[in-house]
């Protein structure tokens, strides 16, 4: 039978070995932390944010716009040649 001090130092350097193949600490750093692209994204989103806001007031303004516009006059191509022909 295996003594257990022998176990345990087994044990501490399996998962010493185990610790160096793996690298939690990146691992967890690259999960956990923001990374580059984290940045970016939060930017993005802010900017298409204000973008989005812009574009409704944008927007509101076209409708205020149209709505105090008069229509469009009908025929007014032939007043026009009729008038420049009277100039004649």
């Amino acid at each position: 039978m295996i003594p257990v001090w022998v176990g345990k130092i087994v044990a501490k350097r399996v998962i010493k070995a185990i610790k160096y193949k793996i690298d939690l600490k990146k691992i967890d750093k690259y999960v956990n932390k923001p990374n580059e692209l984290d940045v970016q994204i939060k930017y993005l989103q802010r900017t298409v944010t204000k973008q989005g806001r812009y574009i409704e007031e944008l927007e509101k303004d076209v409708a205020i716009l149209k709505k105090d516009s008069h229509p469009p006059v009908e025929g007014l191509e032939k007043r026009l040649k009729k008038l420049e022909k009277k100039e004649k």
